[in-house]
Protein backbone atom coordinates (compact mmCIF):
# COMPACT_ATOMS: atom_id res chain seq x y z
CA UNK A 1 0.00 0.00 0.00
CA UNK A 2 2.58 2.35 0.63
CA UNK A 3 3.72 3.81 -3.04
CA UNK A 4 7.32 4.65 -3.88
CA UNK A 5 6.64 7.68 -5.20
CA UNK A 6 10.22 9.26 -6.13
CA UNK A 7 11.65 9.34 -9.56
CA UNK A 8 13.92 6.25 -10.16
CA UNK A 9 16.91 8.21 -11.56
CA UNK A 10 17.08 10.15 -8.38
CA UNK A 11 15.89 7.66 -5.81
CA UNK A 12 19.38 7.84 -4.09
CA UNK A 13 19.73 11.75 -4.47
CA UNK A 14 16.29 12.28 -2.60
CA UNK A 15 15.25 9.28 -0.22
CA UNK A 16 16.33 11.06 2.64
CA UNK A 17 14.72 13.97 1.84
CA UNK A 18 11.45 15.55 3.45
CA UNK A 19 8.76 16.35 1.30
CA UNK A 20 9.64 20.41 2.08
CA UNK A 21 13.42 20.15 0.79
CA UNK A 22 11.85 17.98 -2.64
CA UNK A 23 9.69 20.34 -3.61
CA UNK A 24 12.62 23.16 -3.19
CA UNK A 25 14.61 20.87 -4.88
CA UNK A 26 11.99 20.56 -7.51
CA UNK A 27 11.36 17.49 -7.74
CA UNK A 28 8.50 15.74 -9.19
CA UNK A 29 6.52 14.09 -6.74
CA UNK A 30 2.92 12.54 -6.43
CA UNK A 31 0.85 13.62 -3.53
CA UNK A 32 0.32 11.82 -0.47
CA UNK A 33 -2.79 10.76 -0.69
CA UNK A 34 -5.46 11.23 2.64
CA UNK A 35 -8.84 10.70 3.34
CA UNK A 36 -11.74 11.66 6.32
CA UNK A 37 -15.01 10.30 6.87
CA UNK A 38 -16.32 12.38 8.91
CA UNK A 39 -19.38 12.01 11.48
CA UNK A 40 -23.06 12.02 11.05
CA UNK A 41 -24.44 15.05 10.73
CA UNK A 42 -21.91 16.47 7.79
CA UNK A 43 -20.11 19.67 7.65
CA UNK A 44 -21.89 23.20 8.76
CA UNK A 45 -22.55 21.75 12.76
CA UNK A 46 -20.64 24.97 13.58
CA UNK A 47 -19.09 22.18 16.00
CA UNK A 48 -17.35 18.26 15.70
CA UNK A 49 -17.20 17.80 12.31
CA UNK A 50 -16.61 21.35 11.36
CA UNK A 51 -13.62 21.48 13.92
CA UNK A 52 -12.19 18.26 11.65
CA UNK A 53 -12.17 20.04 8.78
CA UNK A 54 -10.38 23.11 9.80
CA UNK A 55 -7.52 20.17 11.14
CA UNK A 56 -8.11 19.65 7.56
CA UNK A 57 -7.81 23.15 5.81
CA UNK A 58 -4.70 23.64 7.85
CA UNK A 59 -3.12 20.63 6.97
CA UNK A 60 -3.25 21.76 3.24
CA UNK A 61 -2.42 25.34 3.55
CA UNK A 62 0.94 23.97 5.35
CA UNK A 63 1.63 21.02 2.46
CA UNK A 64 -0.33 22.35 -0.40
CA UNK A 65 0.26 20.23 -3.58
CA UNK A 66 2.43 17.77 -1.60
CA UNK A 67 -1.06 16.13 -0.13
CA UNK A 68 -4.68 15.46 -1.96
CA UNK A 69 -7.57 14.80 0.87
CA UNK A 70 -10.73 13.11 -0.07
CA UNK A 71 -13.64 13.43 2.74
CA UNK A 72 -16.52 12.14 2.62
CA UNK A 73 -19.91 12.85 4.87
CA UNK A 74 -22.12 9.86 6.07
CA UNK A 75 -25.96 10.75 6.61
CA UNK A 76 -26.49 7.73 8.67
CA UNK A 77 -24.20 4.86 10.83
CA UNK A 78 -24.45 2.29 8.38
CA UNK A 79 -22.47 4.35 5.96
CA UNK A 80 -19.78 4.31 8.22
CA UNK A 81 -19.57 0.69 7.19
CA UNK A 82 -19.39 1.61 3.82
CA UNK A 83 -17.42 4.25 3.32
CA UNK A 84 -14.41 2.38 5.37
CA UNK A 85 -14.69 -0.69 2.84
CA UNK A 86 -15.00 1.81 -0.32
CA UNK A 87 -11.77 3.89 0.99
CA UNK A 88 -9.69 0.92 2.68
CA UNK A 89 -10.29 -1.13 -0.60
CA UNK A 90 -8.36 1.47 -3.20
CA UNK A 91 -4.61 0.77 -1.17
CA UNK A 92 -4.04 4.47 -2.18
CA UNK A 93 -4.19 6.15 1.44
CA UNK A 94 -1.39 7.00 3.82
CA UNK A 95 -4.26 7.31 6.34
CA UNK A 96 -7.55 7.02 6.76
CA UNK A 97 -9.30 9.43 9.20
CA UNK A 98 -12.42 8.56 11.02
CA UNK A 99 -13.98 10.93 13.10
CA UNK A 100 -16.35 10.13 15.82
CA UNK A 101 -17.18 7.07 18.02
CA UNK A 102 -19.76 5.89 16.36
CA UNK A 103 -17.66 4.75 13.42
CA UNK A 104 -15.74 2.50 16.33
CA UNK A 105 -17.73 -1.04 15.61
CA UNK A 106 -17.39 -0.37 11.68
CA UNK A 107 -13.58 -0.01 12.04
CA UNK A 108 -13.15 -2.84 14.16
CA UNK A 109 -14.01 -4.60 10.94
CA UNK A 110 -12.22 -2.67 8.25
CA UNK A 111 -8.81 -2.48 9.77
CA UNK A 112 -9.03 -6.41 9.97
CA UNK A 113 -10.46 -6.41 6.38
CA UNK A 114 -7.31 -3.91 5.38
CA UNK A 115 -4.34 -4.96 7.32
CA UNK A 116 -2.14 -2.81 5.41
CA UNK A 117 -4.34 0.31 5.82
CA UNK A 118 -3.13 3.03 8.44
CA UNK A 119 -6.27 4.40 10.37
CA UNK A 120 -6.73 6.78 12.80
CA UNK A 121 -10.00 7.02 15.09
CA UNK A 122 -11.01 9.87 16.75
CA UNK A 123 -12.66 9.63 20.35
CA UNK A 124 -12.68 6.34 21.26
CA UNK A 125 -9.86 3.88 21.39
CA UNK A 126 -9.47 0.20 19.32
CA UNK A 127 -6.33 -1.08 19.89
CA UNK A 128 -5.11 -2.72 16.47
CA UNK A 129 -1.43 -2.15 14.77
CA UNK A 130 -2.64 -0.22 12.25
CA UNK A 131 -4.81 2.52 14.15
CA UNK A 132 -3.60 5.51 16.08
CA UNK A 133 -6.83 6.61 18.99
CA UNK A 134 -7.22 9.63 19.55
CA UNK A 135 -9.51 11.09 22.52
CA UNK A 136 -9.66 13.77 24.32
CA UNK A 137 -10.07 15.02 28.38
CA UNK A 138 -13.48 16.53 27.46
CA UNK A 139 -14.26 16.68 31.40
CA UNK A 140 -11.14 19.46 31.69
CA UNK A 141 -12.23 21.53 29.22
CA UNK A 142 -15.66 21.49 31.09
CA UNK A 143 -14.38 22.47 34.43
CA UNK A 144 -13.31 25.83 32.87
CA UNK A 145 -16.72 26.56 31.59
CA UNK A 146 -18.30 25.14 34.88
CA UNK A 147 -15.89 27.27 36.71
CA UNK A 148 -16.86 30.29 34.51
CA UNK A 149 -20.45 29.51 34.91
CA UNK A 150 -20.16 29.39 38.73
CA UNK A 151 -18.45 32.83 38.63
CA UNK A 152 -21.79 34.25 36.70
CA UNK A 153 -24.79 33.17 37.78
CA UNK A 154 -26.86 35.30 39.45
CA UNK A 155 -29.43 32.47 40.79
CA UNK A 156 -26.80 30.03 41.69
CA UNK A 157 -28.44 27.67 39.21
CA UNK A 158 -26.88 26.06 36.15
CA UNK A 159 -28.01 23.38 33.91
CA UNK A 160 -26.04 20.76 31.91
CA UNK A 161 -27.81 19.03 28.19
CA UNK A 162 -25.92 15.70 27.14
CA UNK A 163 -26.54 14.31 23.88
CA UNK A 164 -27.20 10.76 24.93
CA UNK A 165 -26.17 8.84 28.68
CA UNK A 166 -23.07 7.74 27.74
CA UNK A 167 -19.17 7.45 28.76
CA UNK A 168 -18.23 10.09 26.38
CA UNK A 169 -20.94 12.84 26.96
CA UNK A 170 -20.47 12.22 30.95
CA UNK A 171 -16.83 13.19 30.77
CA UNK A 172 -18.70 16.55 29.89
CA UNK A 173 -20.94 16.51 32.23
CA UNK A 174 -18.87 15.12 35.48
CA UNK A 175 -16.26 17.73 33.97
CA UNK A 176 -18.81 20.97 34.17
CA UNK A 177 -20.22 20.03 37.42
CA UNK A 178 -16.31 19.94 38.92
CA UNK A 179 -15.74 23.27 37.74
CA UNK A 180 -19.04 24.40 39.28
CA UNK A 181 -18.76 23.48 42.67
CA UNK A 182 -14.61 24.31 42.30
CA UNK A 183 -15.58 27.66 42.83
CA UNK A 184 -19.23 27.51 44.92
CA UNK A 185 -20.08 23.99 46.46
CA UNK A 186 -23.76 25.61 47.33
CA UNK A 187 -24.36 25.90 43.50
CA UNK A 188 -26.91 23.80 41.88
CA UNK A 189 -26.09 22.15 38.65
CA UNK A 190 -29.20 20.12 36.63
CA UNK A 191 -28.44 17.68 33.59
CA UNK A 192 -30.79 16.40 31.61
CA UNK A 193 -30.32 14.74 27.95
CA UNK A 194 -31.56 15.09 24.58
CA UNK A 195 -35.11 14.44 24.39
CA UNK A 196 -34.95 12.29 21.00
CA UNK A 197 -32.73 9.66 21.65
CA UNK A 198 -32.69 8.81 18.24
CA UNK A 199 -31.91 12.00 16.78
CA UNK A 200 -29.39 13.29 20.09
CA UNK A 201 -26.93 15.38 18.17
CA UNK A 202 -29.40 17.01 15.39
CA UNK A 203 -32.53 18.15 17.31
CA UNK A 204 -32.19 21.89 17.54
CA UNK A 205 -36.21 22.10 18.03
CA UNK A 206 -35.70 19.64 21.29
CA UNK A 207 -32.58 21.17 22.28
CA UNK A 208 -34.61 24.90 22.75
CA UNK A 209 -37.82 23.51 24.16
CA UNK A 210 -35.69 21.57 26.93
CA UNK A 211 -33.32 24.62 27.54
CA UNK A 212 -36.58 26.61 27.96
CA UNK A 213 -37.41 24.81 30.57
CA UNK A 214 -34.35 24.49 32.36
CA UNK A 215 -34.58 28.50 32.24
CA UNK A 216 -37.80 28.54 33.75
CA UNK A 217 -36.59 26.71 36.84
CA UNK A 218 -34.25 29.18 37.51
CA UNK A 219 -31.26 27.69 35.77
CA UNK A 220 -29.32 31.13 34.07
CA UNK A 221 -26.73 29.36 32.63
CA UNK A 222 -27.15 26.11 30.20
CA UNK A 223 -24.17 24.12 28.98
CA UNK A 224 -24.75 21.98 25.85
CA UNK A 225 -22.67 19.06 24.88
CA UNK A 226 -25.02 17.67 22.46
CA UNK A 227 -23.92 18.57 18.62
CA UNK A 228 -26.48 20.45 16.71
CA UNK A 229 -28.80 20.07 19.47
CA UNK A 230 -27.19 22.35 21.60
CA UNK A 231 -28.12 25.26 18.45
CA UNK A 232 -31.20 25.31 20.03
CA UNK A 233 -29.70 25.65 23.62
CA UNK A 234 -28.58 28.90 22.00
CA UNK A 235 -31.77 29.97 20.16
CA UNK A 236 -33.52 29.44 23.77
CA UNK A 237 -30.89 31.66 25.63
CA UNK A 238 -31.13 34.44 22.58
CA UNK A 239 -34.65 34.73 23.64
CA UNK A 240 -34.78 34.36 27.40
CA UNK A 241 -33.53 38.06 29.67
CA UNK A 242 -30.77 36.79 31.48
CA UNK A 243 -29.73 33.89 30.11
CA UNK A 244 -26.48 32.37 28.49
CA UNK A 245 -25.30 29.40 26.82
CA UNK A 246 -22.17 27.66 26.84
CA UNK A 247 -21.46 26.23 23.59
CA UNK A 248 -18.79 23.44 22.79
CA UNK A 249 -16.37 21.66 20.56
CA UNK A 250 -15.85 25.05 18.63
CA UNK A 251 -15.98 28.50 19.67
CA UNK A 252 -19.15 29.39 18.90
CA UNK A 253 -19.79 32.24 20.60
CA UNK A 254 -20.08 34.29 17.70
CA UNK A 255 -23.40 32.25 16.65
CA UNK A 256 -25.30 34.73 19.12
CA UNK A 257 -22.77 37.31 20.40
CA UNK A 258 -23.06 38.27 24.16
CA UNK A 259 -25.68 35.46 24.70
CA UNK A 260 -22.93 32.29 24.35
CA UNK A 261 -21.32 32.95 27.43
CA UNK A 262 -17.78 30.95 26.52
CA UNK A 263 -17.45 27.36 24.78
CA UNK A 264 -15.83 24.19 25.61
CA UNK A 265 -13.05 24.31 23.06
CA UNK A 266 -12.55 20.11 22.11
CA UNK A 267 -9.70 20.98 19.10
CA UNK A 268 -10.36 18.14 17.09
CA UNK A 269 -8.45 20.22 14.61
CA UNK A 270 -5.67 19.79 16.51
CA UNK A 271 -5.91 16.23 15.88
CA UNK A 272 -6.72 15.60 12.35
CA UNK A 273 -3.65 17.69 11.66
CA UNK A 274 -1.15 16.24 14.01
CA UNK A 275 -2.42 13.22 12.10
CA UNK A 276 -1.90 14.00 8.81
CA UNK A 277 1.54 16.03 9.99
CA UNK A 278 2.99 12.67 11.50
CA UNK A 279 2.36 10.98 7.83
CA UNK A 280 4.29 13.56 6.26
CA UNK A 281 7.19 13.95 8.48
CA UNK A 282 7.46 9.82 9.04
CA UNK A 283 6.40 9.62 12.56
CA UNK A 284 2.97 8.51 12.60
CA UNK A 285 2.57 5.35 15.06
CA UNK A 286 -0.42 2.91 16.10
CA UNK A 287 -1.37 3.50 19.63
CA UNK A 288 -3.62 5.67 21.69
CA UNK A 289 -3.27 8.94 22.81
CA UNK A 290 -5.44 11.23 24.74
CA UNK A 291 -5.41 15.19 24.60
CA UNK A 292 -6.38 17.64 27.45
CA UNK A 293 -5.49 21.00 28.26
CA UNK A 294 -1.02 20.75 28.99
CA UNK A 295 -1.77 19.20 25.63
CA UNK A 296 -3.40 21.70 23.47
CA UNK A 297 -6.58 19.39 23.01
CA UNK A 298 -9.18 21.15 25.15
CA UNK A 299 -9.68 24.44 26.81
CA UNK A 300 -12.23 27.28 27.13
CA UNK A 301 -12.91 30.25 24.18
CA UNK A 302 -11.61 33.59 24.18
CA UNK A 303 -14.84 35.16 25.10
CA UNK A 304 -14.43 37.67 22.49
CA UNK A 305 -18.15 38.52 22.84
CA UNK A 306 -18.46 38.69 26.62
CA UNK A 307 -15.44 40.56 27.27
CA UNK A 308 -17.00 42.61 29.94
CA UNK A 309 -17.85 39.38 32.06
CA UNK A 310 -14.40 37.57 31.30
CA UNK A 311 -12.59 40.97 32.74
CA UNK A 312 -14.96 41.32 35.52
CA UNK A 313 -13.48 40.87 38.98
CA UNK A 314 -14.82 38.24 41.40
CA UNK A 315 -13.42 37.23 44.78
CA UNK A 316 -12.32 33.71 45.19
CA UNK A 317 -10.69 32.19 48.04
CA UNK A 318 -10.05 35.54 49.14
CA UNK A 319 -8.38 36.75 45.95
CA UNK A 320 -10.21 39.47 44.46
CA UNK A 321 -9.11 38.43 40.54
CA UNK A 322 -10.96 39.21 37.14
CA UNK A 323 -12.66 35.57 36.13
CA UNK A 324 -10.22 34.93 33.11
CA UNK A 325 -7.29 35.24 36.05
CA UNK A 326 -8.63 32.89 37.65
CA UNK A 327 -9.74 30.72 35.00
CA UNK A 328 -5.89 31.12 34.18
CA UNK A 329 -4.90 30.35 37.93
CA UNK A 330 -7.40 26.61 37.59
CA UNK A 331 -5.27 25.88 33.98
CA UNK A 332 -1.62 26.17 35.35
CA UNK A 333 -2.80 23.77 38.32
CA UNK A 334 -3.76 21.54 36.38
CA UNK A 335 -0.95 21.41 34.09
CA UNK A 336 1.30 21.45 37.25
CA UNK A 337 -0.80 18.29 38.29
CA UNK A 338 -2.11 20.08 41.03
CA UNK A 339 -5.43 20.13 40.30
CA UNK A 340 -6.91 16.59 39.04
CA UNK A 341 -10.51 16.53 37.38
CA UNK A 342 -12.39 13.03 37.83
CA UNK A 343 -13.83 11.96 34.22
CA UNK A 344 -16.33 9.19 36.11
CA UNK A 345 -17.14 11.10 39.00
CA UNK A 346 -18.39 14.80 39.91
CA UNK A 347 -15.11 14.72 42.54
CA UNK A 348 -11.61 16.12 42.16
CA UNK A 349 -8.76 16.22 43.63
CA UNK A 350 -6.50 19.21 44.55
CA UNK A 351 -3.08 19.05 46.19
CA UNK A 352 -1.77 22.47 47.65
CA UNK A 353 1.90 22.82 47.00
CA UNK A 354 4.35 23.60 50.08
CA UNK A 355 5.09 27.30 49.82
CA UNK A 356 8.38 28.07 49.52
CA UNK A 357 9.82 24.57 49.45
CA UNK A 358 12.58 25.26 47.31
CA UNK A 359 14.10 27.70 50.37
CA UNK A 360 13.29 25.14 52.44
CA UNK A 361 15.60 22.92 51.62
CA UNK A 362 18.33 25.73 51.22
CA UNK A 363 17.80 26.44 54.70
CA UNK A 364 18.01 22.77 55.66
CA UNK A 365 21.43 22.65 53.53
CA UNK A 366 22.65 25.95 55.09
CA UNK A 367 22.08 24.21 58.37
CA UNK A 368 23.87 21.41 57.81
CA UNK A 369 26.95 23.31 55.93
CA UNK A 370 26.65 25.56 59.48
CA UNK A 371 26.95 22.49 61.82
CA UNK A 372 29.88 21.51 59.78
CA UNK A 373 31.89 24.82 60.38
CA UNK A 374 31.32 24.75 63.74
CA UNK A 375 32.40 21.22 64.43
CA UNK A 376 35.65 22.03 62.53
CA UNK A 377 36.28 24.79 64.67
Amino acid sequence: MKKIRFLITIIFITSALPISQLAQANVNVDPMEFAIIFATGGLGDKSFNDAAYRGMEQAIDEYGESINVDYVEPATIPEFATYQDDLGSQDKYELIICVGFLQTSALNVSANTYPNQDWVLIDDVINKTNINSITFKEHEGSFLVGAMAAMVTETDKVGFLGGLDIYLINKFKYGYEQGVKYINEEITVTSVYSPDPTNPWGDIAGGKSTAQTLYSAGNDIVFAAAGGTGIGVMQAANETEGAYAIGVDSDQDYLYPGKVLCSMLKLVETAVFTSIQTKMEGTWTSGHSELGIAEGGVGISPMTYTTAIKNGYYDFNGENKTRWEHIQDIIDKIEAGHLIIDDDSSEFEESIPVPGFEWLSILILLGLATIQIRRRR
